[in-house]
């Protein structure tokens, strides 16, 4: 059963969609999905959509929802950080949380690109069972160096925000400012429960190196993580193979420790 959710984070309202089993013993395993830079609780080709049904079908919940200022939640993209991101998923598995329906000692979270700065954010305060990471940023700072220009920040300088040509919404100062004060490596050395990382090696937008940072961050731990390395599908997975292979593992990987 899917069932459309609105929770509070902060003055926002933000829009979420809630998979619930629809057979199995309450309460559930769950599994709550951060979506990257510019996306949304679909995700790209629909990928968020289709991993929740298919972990629903395998009796663990899911629940994927949009960041404040993406997707149908309330706010607007240019206020958007990854502090206030951080804040939405805290707030999001408060939620979760507090419904009946989930066991909240068996709560896993999903980041891809970007959410996974978010994700290792929340997982290491929430001491979640589970993490899994596809695509993960490592340093966010770097995204500073690829958008922008000498021009534009100059026009960040003046006005407090810019429009970065193909992005289609601004950024505001405050984004390029949090990049600078968040550190998921930090945080990963903190989390103590379970970890897959699944990235391509043809990955253009952000290198395997990445996972390969996270990867050592979670290694010198009691319970070592898991590193799948596919040869293609790109940053978003977008072939049937790796398409297939990313939910099926990702999905085996949460009956296993959930």
């Amino acid at each position: 059963m899917e069932k459309s959710i609105v929770f509070k984070s902060g003055i926002y309202n933000l829009s979420g969609v809630l998979h619930i089993p629809e057979k199995g013993k309450k309460p559930y395993p769950v599994v709550v999905m951060f979506h990257g830079f510019t996306g949304n609780k679909a995700e790209s080709h629909f990928l968020f959509t289709k991993t929740a049904r298919y972990l629903s079908s395998k009796d663990i919940g899911a629940f994927r929802f949009d960041f404040m200022g993406s997707g149908d939640s309330e706010g607007n993209f240019e206020d958007m950080t990854l502090l206030t991101e951080i804040q939405d998923g805290k707030k999001a598995i408060e939620f979760i949380m507090s419904d009946g329906l989930f066991d909240r000692n068996r709560i896993g979270i999903l980041g891809l690109s970007m959410g996974a700065v978010t994700a290792s954010y929340v997982a290491a305060e929430y001491r979640t069972k589970t993490l899994v990471l596809w695509s993960p940023l490592a340093y966010p700072q770097l995204i500073e160096k690829k958008i922008l220009t000498r021009k534009l920040k100059k026009t960040l300088q003046e006005k407090g925000k810019v429009y970065p040509p193909g992005l289609g919404n601004y950024l505001g100062q405050g984004f390029f400012q949090a990049l600078h004060t968040v550190n998921p490596l930090e945080m990963a050395t903190l989390y103590t429960g379970n970890v897959l990382i699944i990235h391509t090696k043809d990955d253009a937008t952000l290198p395997i190196e990445h996972s390969f940072s996270y990867f050592e961050a979670f290694h010198n731990r009691a319970i070592q993580p898991r590193l799948i390395i596919l040869e293609e599908g790109g940053h978003t997975f977008t072939t049937e193979l790796s398409e297939k292979t990313v939910i099926e593992e990702t999905s085996n990987f949460l009956l296993e420790t959930l």
